[in-house]
């Protein structure tokens, strides 16, 4: 195999997997076919890609990687089980980073050429993407790790399409990577600074809308225990005007049995016993 081929095969692997592997790794618990198989789908995608190139040129031609970007998307989407419109959200934040480095090997190509077309920038692309791996990670697992639990679809939603108007506008500026001007790569670093923040306001509005949520179960909690209580203390006070009134009762009652049986009134004390005992049921 010529070393064109194999300097095409190379920059078709690093140009899209590396960007891909964070999508994957984002998803890890949320893959259909487990890490493994889903890695040996995506390399099997690539080697059809790599075919490709090699037979219709012998180099890298972005146009043909432009339609398989398409199939890899659609494989993205088939083999995490989550809503379409989160993957997408999580997908276009590798975006960014990965136009930043099309452009930045543009640049390198021209200033440092080599004998072998695209060598100079697959080299560029694999040492931005060990620049960014680390703080790529962190950042998927501090911030959109704890979001992928959202299970909202409009956020995601609106997050997605707000990253797509944002790319297809860099990519108006520049569809195929070919321009060296700083103003492009420029344009590149805001699209990637504009995306996580986009990001970090989702994550705060979700924050907050949770600790509302918190916030309006704990009143809620407070509420029905205040009711508890409120009908608990009414029980309790009916409890004690019924005992008050049985003690006023008792206390006239026993008031008029001494007065009869001082007055030495046998009949009517006896009466006045019959009543109370048929007030309360009872027969002598």
């Amino acid at each position: 195999m010529q070393l064109e081929s194999l300097v095409s095969l190379y920059y078709t692997f690093i140009h899209i997997a590396p960007f891909d592997g964070l999508i994957f790794y984002a998803f890890r618990r949320y893959l259909r076919l487990g890490a493994a198989r889903t890695a040996l789908g995506y390399l099997a995608l690539l080697a059809v890609e790599g075919a490709v190139q090699v037979q219709l040129s012998g180099v890298y031609d972005q146009r043909v990687s432009l339609w398989f970007q398409l199939t890899y998307l659609v494989y993205d989407l088939w083999a995490i089980r989550a809503y379409g419109g989160k993957v997408l959200a999580v997908g276009l934040l590798t975006a960014p980073l990965s136009l930043l480095s099309f452009s930045a090997a543009a640049v390198a190509e021209q200033q440092w050429p080599l004998s072998v077309p695209e060598a100079t920038g697959g080299v560029v692309i694999a040492l931005l993407f060990l620049v960014f791996l680390a703080p790529a990670l962190y950042y998927i697992r501090k911030v959109l790790e704890p979001l992928l639990v959202i299970q909202e679809k409009k956020p995601w939603l609106y997050l997605a399409s707000y990253e797509a108007m944002l790319i297809l506008i860099a990519l108006l500026i520049d569809p195929f990577h070919e321009s060296t001007s700083l103003r492009v790569l420029f344009s590149r670093v805001l699209l990637l600074t504009a995306v996580v923040a986009c990001v970090q306001v989702m994550a705060y509005l979700c924050q907050s809308i949770r600790s509302r949520e918190y916030t309006r179960h704990l009143l809620n909690s407070v509420q029905a225990l205040h009711d508890v209580e409120r009908q608990r203390y009414e029980t309790v006070m009916a409890h004690w005007r019924s005992s008050r009134q049985l003690r006023h009762d008792f206390r006239h009652y026993m008031i008029s049995i001494a007065a009869l049986a001082r007055a030495r009134k046998g009949a009517e004390l006896k009466a006045y016993l019959r009543q109370l005992l048929e007030g309360a049921g009872l027969h002598l």
